[in-house]
């Protein structure tokens, strides 16, 4: 069974961004719905080509009912019919959100993560694969836009970040659904998807249609019409990718000159900084943030308000930034060090952060990230 819309773009991205070395074991995420019973089916007619195992995962989450039940079925049929391996499991999630003080869709994605980084291990996985497609990274460029971001957060998912892949970014909603239903092959559909409560619903039910027809889009029936904004938006988040990677760059040999050692630690000596534009200054902070200040999975990101204070207090002889968790910016005679909540010290809860880069990574060899 080929699938002609979805395997070209599958191949490519095999090829290029999500390639992965010949014998690699792949985890395929899947849920149920039409994305991902696609790239399980798709991955499965490559695998021979690209000298992948394919294996799958479903979790039920144990908050829908008769419909979650009805998803690991749909889930457990399909990977017999192609006779792929399934690693599944029921969790309450609800009790689990409780417990870790965890909340909506956020809670749920970081249980989601947790459950498949632990069976990507259990069968060795090399890569996560996940069924994110132009669609997905649409909304996804509106939200961001909207709530404020950076050129890195502007550029959108990432076809790949650590042993994370998203081999569908250049593939539509629409062409996931034309190859299902040549093929005969079902899904199901999450009635929450369509449910106001969440900010990604809003978006695709009200925004997107709204955008289409504010911009007096050629006549075509909509489904057209969204393909293209769709397919546009896949291809602008490749090039703010592609900027954004030139700019890191830059900004890791700015950090590596500007790194000294001192009496009390390592520090950054801003005078390295001088004749950068703010976006450079910005990722070199950012970058020595994450390699000067706290590490693991819970390091919380710098935010607007972080780096709007730092553009204030570099040219001072001495200043003092606040950062998150009780963590501490100093800059004394151009040497800037990040200094953290004392001991004993009740750092502060609650907020957002940025997911740490911890959990992008598998206790397994892959290839180029």
């Amino acid at each position: 069974m080929r699938l002609r819309r979805l395997e070209p773009v599958l191949r490519r991205a095999l090829g290029g961004p999500c390639r992965l070395p010949a014998g690699a074991t792949v985890l395929v995420a899947v849920s149920g719905g039409a994305d991902s019973t696609a790239l399980l089916v798709a991955m499965r007619s490559l695998a021979r080509e690209f000298g992948l195992s394919v294996r799958a995962a479903h979790l039920h989450h144990g908050l829908r009912g008769d419909d979650a039940d009805a998803d690991l079925l749909h889930v457990r049929e399909l990977c017999e019919r192609f006779q792929i391996p399934l690693q599944a499991a029921r969790w309450d999630c609800a009790a689990r959100m409780q417990r870790r003080g965890l909340r909506g869709e956020a809670g749920l994605r970081a249980l989601r993560r947790e459950y498949l980084l632990a069976a990507a291990r259990r069968v060795g996985a090399t890569a996560i694969a996940t069924a994110h497609t132009a669609d997905d990274q649409l909304e996804t460029l509106l939200m961001r836009l909207a709530r404020g971001t950076g050129l890195t957060g502007a550029a959108g998912m990432r076809a790949r970040q650590g042993c994370w892949i998203k081999p569908l970014l250049h593939a539509t909603r629409a062409d996931v659904e034309r190859d299902l239903r040549q093929h005969g092959l079902n899904w199901c559909e999450d009635a929450s998807n369509d449910s106001p409560a969440f900010t990604r619903n809003r978006i695709r039910h009200g925004v997107v249609p709204a955008l289409l027809e504010a911009l007096h889009a050629p006549a075509a029936p909509a489904v057209v019409r969204r393909e293209r904004l769709a397919r546009r938006a896949a291809g602008l988040a490749d090039e703010l990718a592609d900027a954004s990677r030139v700019l890191e760059r830059n900004a890791a040999r700015v950090l590596a000159r500007g790194l000294v050692e001192t009496v009390e630690g390592p520090a950054l000596d801003t005078r390295a900084l001088a004749g950068l534009s703010p976006t450079s200054k910005r990722l070199v902070i950012a970058r020595a943030w994450r390699l000067l200040g706290p590490v693991g999975a819970e390091a919380p990101g710098l935010t607007a308000r972080h780096f709007g204070s730092f553009a204030r207090c570099l040219a001072k002889t001495r200043a003092e930034v606040a950062l998150p968790e009780g963590w501490r910016a100093q800059i004394e005679r151009s040497l800037l060090t990040f200094v953290p909540p004392a001991a004993g010290a009740r750092a502060p809860r609650g907020g957002s952060r940025r997911a740490g880069r911890a959990d992008a990574r598998l206790n397994v060899r892959y290839g180029r990230a």
